[in-house]
């Protein structure tokens, strides 16, 4: 049986965020959760109420992302500002800061063989499946990275071109992801990989395409996630088995 860790980021959804852990507690009650306020509410007292679970509240690294612009494609950088050094620099900061937290979070939880990362709008309401395949997995329902970005991707030794990502919830096998974090790490600092991905395309703050440009450095790339229902694909949602919900916002 897989080891599961959980990772939450939140904000203000009080609420949502005390449902969503309540649900997931019916389903795995002994497994780790930790959970980081990004200059949000202070949700320590939840630390009284469950066992094997770590709250910080951090600084907040996502309000300047709100006014990142780049067009409809995502790298118009004529009509965009997500060139200008100010927004570069919270891009940057947001990517760290995501890994980082990710990092802590897997040591948290005991280096398990699986981690689920969590927003306050994800439900999870029954046991999960981890396909031997797969190593990331997701909704895969955007595609089209812009041509640079992919070409940064194909130049690097072992990496994968991403066709289509959406890993939210993002769902991932640890060991990948550590050795992934390693070989970031070591690009980033001889070629200055995340600010060459950043002149190319606007949203490497979102996990839903850092962690699959991430798994793709170790030539990874997300696989469609059976587990995943979405509320506002498909509004039939409340009688299908999908253990994995996201998009449930009927708390915020």
């Amino acid at each position: 049986m897989k080891s599961i860790g959980f990772f939450y980021s939140v904000f203000k959804e009080k609420r949502a965020t005390e449902y969503s852990i309540e649900q997931l507690r019916i389903q795995y009650p002994n497994s780790s959760i930790y959970l980081v306020s990004d200059g949000g509410l202070d949700f320590s007292y939840l630390e009284n109420q469950y066992d094997n679970l770590k709250t910080l509240l951090e600084e907040d690294t996502m309000s300047d992302t709100f006014n990142i612009t780049a067009g409809s494609t995502g790298c118009d950088y004529t009509i965009g500002n997500y060139r200008e050094p100010f927004y570069r620099e919270a891009i940057k900061k947001c990517a760290y800061t995501v890994l980082d937290r990710t990092a802590r979070a897997i040591e948290y939880c005991g280096n398990p063989d699986w981690m689920v990362m969590c927003d306050p709008d994800c439900l999870i309401r029954g046991q999960l499946s981890f396909p031997e395949e797969g190593k990331i997995l997701g909704t895969r329902i955007n595609c089209c990275f812009p041509v640079g970005y992919r070409n940064i991707l194909d130049s690097i030794d072992g990496a994968t071109p991403i066709s289509r990502w959406g890993s939210s919830p993002c769902v991932f096998e640890v060991k990948t992801f550590l050795n992934a974090l390693e070989k970031f790490r070591y690009l980033d600092t001889t070629q200055n990989l995340l600010d060459r991905l950043c002149e190319e395309f606007y949203a490497l703050y979102a996990h839903d395409v850092l962690f699959p440009t991430l798994f793709a450095l170790v030539g990874e790339e997300e696989i469609f996630n059976p587990d995943v229902v979405e509320c506002t694909r498909n509004p039939n949602w409340r009688n299908t088995n999908h253990p994995l919900v996201h998009q449930f916002r009927e708390y915020y």
